[in-house]
């Protein structure tokens, strides 16, 4: 392992651990160390009633923290807590680094991106599980790391906050997908954003990158140990497409048919396959293991799942789209049907027009809903006819009697571009939601 240039902390020797943030992963690491016997404390900005609830008192006796991936430490937003254990130098590390500090034999691999890394991620696993491989899956992709059992290999998906805030970072493998405007209010800048995503990239000993993102290209494309995929005709590219074929370039050969693959439709399905082809291939599968493997599996929920056909009218529940790259992706795979389009949510200020100004020649109207109503009225505007529908549920009813106007294949398609916070607790909640009122339309 490549720990030799940095000195990792004893936690079991810590006399007192701060743990900030009580959410899934801060429950998480909670229970893990405290099944350890050591002395901890928990501070929560939400939730009072937190076990061993930190007193302001016992910052004497408090020699480590451990910080929940959305607590901002960075120099403009650091968090007051973070803030005072930086000016008392204690050290503060993530709930990665703990995992990593007790797993320091395991062999990670680390899927980042702005959009497709939670199916990637999801897909890696399932291919190198059915494989035989000992193997879990965790992170960012809603498991934390300590509800995950004993394994050789991890793959996780890995958030710019997480990388931001870890400093044992150390991959066998590690795959930056795409870098798209996103999450500036946690790292200050873009700049900032995509140097946390690349630190995935930095500290991997095999690099898997896309030749179509300019940034991670420009700096990664010519060092070692790079393996670039593009979902293009490219003669540069390891790995690409030609004509829906996945082509390997060090094989020479049309290794993988996409065009019959119902389960992971539109190109960034296709790209998604790409990187874990290239992931289970280093790690020695066959052509044909992969693609067994990539046929039987299911979708995560929430991504461009069609819930339910009347007629000729399909309902597709994309409620993870929650920025415009990822809503664009759900456009382009639509291309040919008439696309009732539902969106709405709390804005992540992002002017969407440069991702999805292609695609909206197929989009017959939208349904605006949520706090972002008067935001994108103004911007769409002048290009599509506008419906501003206050909840999803009105939004779903008047997309549904306009789309039965249509004589051929349309889709009344819930690619939010939003945060969902406004109206719902997750965008699981609010996909959740929308598959239940769809499965009770008449």
């Amino acid at each position: 392992m490549r720990y030799e240039k940095l000195c990792m902390i004893d936690i079991d020797s810590c006399k007192g651990i701060l743990i900030v943030g009580y959410g899934i992963s801060g429950k998480s690491v909670y229970n893990f160390l405290k099944s350890k016997y050591l002395n901890i404390e928990v501070f929560d900005d939400l939730n009072q009633n937190v076990p061993d609830k930190f007193n302001s008192n016992n910052w004497e006796r408090i020699d480590l923290v451990i910080k929940s991936p959305s607590i901002h430490s960075m120099d403009h937003n650091c968090h007051p807590i973070i803030k005072e254990a930086n000016d008392r130098n204690i050290p503060v590390i993530s709930t990665f680094d703990v995992f990593r500090i007790y797993n320091q034999n395991a062999n990670l691999i680390a899927i980042a991106g702005t959009n497709g890394k939670s199916t990637t991620t999801a897909l890696i696993y399932h291919i190198l599980k059915n494989s035989g491989f000992s193997v879990q899956m965790g992170g960012n992709i809603g498991v934390p790391y300590f509800d995950l059992p004993k394994s050789e290999w991890y793959v996780l998906e890995m958030s710019s906050y997480e990388l931001a805030s870890s400093k044992y970072l150390d991959f066998e493998i590690a795959g930056v997908i795409n870098i798209e405007l996103d999450h500036l209010d946690f790292h200050g800048s873009f700049k900032n954003y995509i140097y946390a995503k690349h630190l995935a990239l930095e500290n991997a000993k095999y690099k898997i990158i896309s030749l179509e993102d300019e940034y991670t290209t420009k700096k990664y494309s010519n060092k070692e140990n790079v393996i670039t995929i593009s979902t293009k005709q490219n003669k540069d590219a390891d790995i690409q497409i030609l004509e829906n074929t996945l082509f390997d370039s060090e094989s020479q050969k049309l290794v993988i048919d996409l065009s019959g693959l119902d389960n992971l439709k539109g190109l960034h399905n296709f790209q998604n396959i790409e990187f874990a082809y290239a992931v289970c291939k280093k790690l020695g599968l066959s052509s044909a293991e992969i693609l067994k493997n990539i046929r039987s599996f299911k979708p995560l929920p929430h991504r461009l799942n069609i819930i339910r056909k009347i007629n000729h009218v399909s309902f597709i529940n994309d409620s993870k789209a929650t920025n415009p790259g990822s809503a664009a992706k759900a456009l382009a795979t639509f291309v040919g049907y008439k696309i009732y389009w539902l969106v709405g949510g709390r804005s992540k200020k992002t002017d969407p027009m440069p991702y999805i100004k292609d695609y909206l020649s197929e989009v017959q109207k939208i349904y605006l809903f949520g706090e972002s109503m008067d935001e994108f009225e103004g911007i769409f505007k002048e290009q599509k006819k506008l419906t501003r529908c206050k909840t999803m549920e009105s939004a779903l009813n008047l997309a549904y009697r306009d789309a039965k106007e249509e004589r051929g294949p349309s889709v009344v398609l819930l690619s939010p571009m939003c945060a969902s916070f406004d109206q719902f607790k997750s965008f699981e909640e609010r996909g959740e939601i929308f598959s239940e009122l769809v499965k009770g339309l008449k």
